[in-house]
């Protein structure tokens, strides 16, 4: 769990996030955003 935490944290990161806890945020409220982040969809 911890090394999926914190590949989540770097893909923040390395996507310009300085509020690693607001990006968290803004990402859980909507399902196809952290595919968006993934460059999935």
């Amino acid at each position: 769990m911890a090394t999926l935490r914190n590949l989540v944290i770097n893909l923040h990161r390395l996507d310009g996030a300085t509020n690693i806890a607001a990006a968290l945020r803004h990402h859980a409220r909507d399902t196809t955003r952290p595919l968006q982040l993934l460059k999935i969809t």
